[in-house]
């Protein structure tokens, strides 16, 4: 059964382009967690042996008389532009409007979820993984990375992934000196003109602000209803760590376009076979 977005994390960081952040009390592989830095946030980071919540926190919030909700709007046929050129919106997804926050999808299904951030380092070795095995993969560039490159970015989504937004300049969402409205809505609006649809999912730089008002005020105004975190992380060619070992169904995994992007795409294929997991499209069950 495919379910909704159950969980909110906050405080996850990941360093900039070249390096994947790592989960609070992650595991890795053969050892113990290394201390990890925590994200300026405004809840604190969970603890390593606490379960996630097992239902939905409200993140949305009230509307202001002078609000109507896009996606209602659309649903009733009164926005013509809202119900064209959308990434494949799954039925749970126009079915439930809301700005959501999560880091793992709750469903009986044997899938798990390739995200790959940033953009930086287009590398030939992964998009031919990628066209070979016909990997599902949701793309969260950053644009000013991305903006000569939509043919590359058009390929490795091509198996009903997407391409999303990861903002404009990689800034730091919850940075008081971040121009959050510029980072988010700019990059809707240029990811419309470059790709042909507006993404509907956010992933915060750092992982970095996802609950902080004014991200949740203009990712709704903006046309997102679905910030994505993670809770698996595959760096430097093939280092994974868990929030909860080993990879499970739903989780959502975090790599970087990196170099060695192919080796750590087929690390975690490999461990989700082990399992019994495929990668499924993260679009199809949010």
């Amino acid at each position: 059964m495919r379910g909704s977005a159950i969980a909110v994390v906050i405080g996850l960081p990941f360093a900039f382009a070249a390096t994947a952040g790592f989960l609070a009390g992650m595991a890795p592989i053969g050892g113990e967690a290394e201390p990890v830095a925590q994200a300026a946030s405004t809840a604190p980071a969970p603890a390593p042996t606490v379960e996630p919540a097992s239902t939905p926190v409200s993140t949305s919030p009230s509307a202001t008389p002078s609000t109507i909700d896009p996606y209602i709007e659309a649903m009733s046929g009164g926005s013509e532009t809202l119900q064209q050129g959308q990434s494949d919106r799954s039925e749970t997804n126009l079915g439930d409007s809301d700005v959501e926050i999560l880091n793992w999808v709750e469903t009986d299904d044997p899938v798990f979820f390739i995200t790959i951030d940033d953009g930086f380092d287009r590398s030939p070795e992964a998009l031919a993984l990628i066209q070979d095995q016909q990997i599902p993969v949701t793309a969260f560039l950053t644009e000013f990375a991305v903006r000569d490159h939509t043919d590359y970015f058009n390929d490795v989504t091509a198996f009903r992934g997407s391409v999303q937004n990861h903002t404009m300049m990689h800034g730091a969402l919850n940075d008081p000196t971040t121009d959050v409205e510029w980072e988010i809505c700019e990059t809707q609006d240029r990811f419309e003109a470059q790709f042909g649809y507006r993404p509907w999912m956010l992933r915060p730089p750092y992982g970095a602000g996802p609950d902080e008002p004014n991200v949740l005020k203009y990712a709704e105004q903006c046309g997102i209803n679905r910030i994505v975190l993670w809770n698996v992380v595959v760096s430097n060619g093939g280092e994974v760590e868990y929030w909860e070992a080993p990879i499970r169904s739903g989780d959502i995994v975090l790599l970087h376009w990196q170099d060695n992007l192919a080796q750590s795409l087929q690390t975690i294929l490999d461990l989700g076979r082990e399992q019994g997991l495929t990668p499924a499209p993260l679009e199809e069950y949010i």
